[in-house]
């Protein structure tokens, strides 16, 4: 899909102009479309409020309310595109022109634009025999400005919806299809699109070598066998830094033999989803989204299954930094998993910072809902950062604490650690992040608990069920700072 900046746009039997009307504001309409008295009093004062007019040859004008000029934000200009995407393509249009001018010439509005109507594309029936194809295939942005900033923010708007995409595209994936190995192959055939990107895979075997025992254990219930993916982007230029981003990748998720309960098993299969967003980013990155600095893509892709061989509750392994682990929950797998992702990261690697994301604990649902994110680590600056950013781009996070007294609750009676909290303790969300800390080194880390946001959260107009494609963006944007 092209998405561009233009001077102007008019409408036809195949263009849609949609034209975002901050309250108390009046939209100024070419003498062919209808009058504002035979309309005025249909177009509600509501936020996300829309009227189509209609005039002769098939022509369309959408009205889409937002709030006061000074009150809009970019997640309204980011609905409301993705209200305007949606309308043409139920009018069987093949572009679509949104209408800035009524609004301040911010840049975050043009990125928002694009974002919405990009996102907005996506369509969730990933196996349908008659999945909806796209007929919108151009986005015009206008009332904009000239800026080279504005110019740039829908640059950095396209490059996020597609990350986005990208991403929730591997959720929905069922697992019968994404296995570990389907998965790893995936990223290889992103890091093939690119000069700048490179990829190396290690199988179970190579694990064993390095010492990875917790991750290990977490596989062997599997007839799948697990894969570390280590995906590297340099830019064209000398790089500012080398920062790490490190996924979960739970292809699939039972509990093993402390299995799920039936119910909505089948959402387990998002237990990848922060694996996903990470090659969102990488996707977003092969094809040409700026970044300054090299960044390395790790992903844990295993299946937790109740095989004849499975992890047992009171197993204890060792990971590849030499700590034991008393195993107390196979549910609480996706620790175990970082865990070696992430001492792998912090020796081999050896950058600068380390993201993780994951979908680690139902405990955050707990804590934060389905509107927000938790975010806990070492750096206070970068946290700062993701709360910042992500809270612009429509999927904020919240922070929650990480101290001694915390990590000392995970010390374990018999290993070093315990792979969650005794009983009575509380605080589950922050557990699984205490337990990570201490496979990070001394690397500065930021970890990102997603499973409360990464397929279920409020309907948006570019977003309605399925996977959410939750931190791609964020990150994206990270990165580019």
């Amino acid at each position: 899909m092209q998405t561009i900046l233009a001077d102007s746009a008019t409408t036809s039997r195949t263009q849609l102009l949609a034209i975002l009307v901050p309250k108390g504001a009046k939209p100024t309409l070419p003498a062919e479309a209808p009058s504002m008295s035979s309309w005025k009093a249909d177009f509600g004062d509501e936020n996300g409020a829309t009227l189509m007019l209609r005039g002769e040859a098939g022509k369309r004008w959408l009205l889409i309310r937002v709030p006061s000029a000074k009150e809009t934000n970019a997640e309204d200009v980011r609905a409301s595109a993705g209200r305007a995407r949606n309308k043409a393509e139920k009018h069987g249009m093949t572009s679509v022109a949104i209408d800035l001018g009524l609004l301040p010439n911010h840049a975050d509005f043009a990125q928002a634009a694009a974002e919405g109507a990009g996102m907005a594309s996506y369509h969730v029936g990933v196996c349908k025999t008659d999945r909806k194809k796209n007929g919108v295939s151009k986005v015009l942005i206008v009332g904009a400005g000239k800026a080279k900033a504005t110019k740039e923010a829908i640059k950095h708007g396209k490059f996020g919806a597609m990350a986005n995409i990208f991403t929730r595209e591997l959720q929905n994936l069922p697992p019968n299809i994404l296995n570990p190995k389907e998965f790893a192959k995936r990223a290889r055939k992103v890091c093939a699109g690119s000069p700048k990107t490179t990829i190396k895979i290690l199988g179970e075997k190579q694990m064993a070598e390095l010492g990875m025992g917790s991750l290990l254990g977490v596989s062997q219930g599997a007839k799948n066998e697990a894969q570390l993916v280590h995906m590297v982007y340099k830019p064209g230029k000398k790089a500012k830094g080398k920062i790490a981003i490190v996924g979960k990748g739970l292809t699939f998720d039972s509990g093993g033999i402390s299995l799920k309960p039936s119910a909505a098993m089948e959402d387990m299969k998002f237990d990848m989803s922060g694996a996903a967003a990470v090659l969102g980013v990488f996707h977003a990155l092969s094809k040409g989204a700026e970044c300054p600095y090299e960044v390395h893509g790790i992903l844990g892709c295993v299946e937790n299954m109740p095989g004849s061989n499975a992890q047992r509750p009171g197993d204890i392994v060792t990971a590849m930094n030499k700590m034991t682990i008393e195993v107390h929950n196979t549910d609480a797998e996706g620790r175990l998993v970082l865990a070696d992702c992430l001492t792998y990261t912090a020796r081999k690697v050896k950058p600068d910072r380390i993201y993780d994301m994951a979908t680690l604990t139902g405990a955050a649902i707990h804590a934060l809902g389905h509107l927000h994110s938790a975010v806990l680590g070492t750096d206070q600056k970068a946290i700062d950062q993701v709360l910042s950013k992500s809270a612009a781009l429509g999927e904020p996070c919240w922070q929650l604490p990480l101290n001694e007294d915390y990590r000392n609750l995970t010390r374990g009676k018999y290993a070093d650690l315990q792979n969650i909290y005794a009983p009575g303790q509380g605080a589950g969300t922050i557990a699984g992040a205490a337990f990570l800390s201490f496979f990070v080194d001394e690397v500065p880390w930021v970890h990102l608990d997603i499973a409360a946001t990464a397929w279920v959260g409020p309907s948006r107009s570019y977003m309605s069920f399925g996977g959410r494609g939750v931190i791609a963006r964020t990150i994206l944007e990270v990165l580019r700072d």
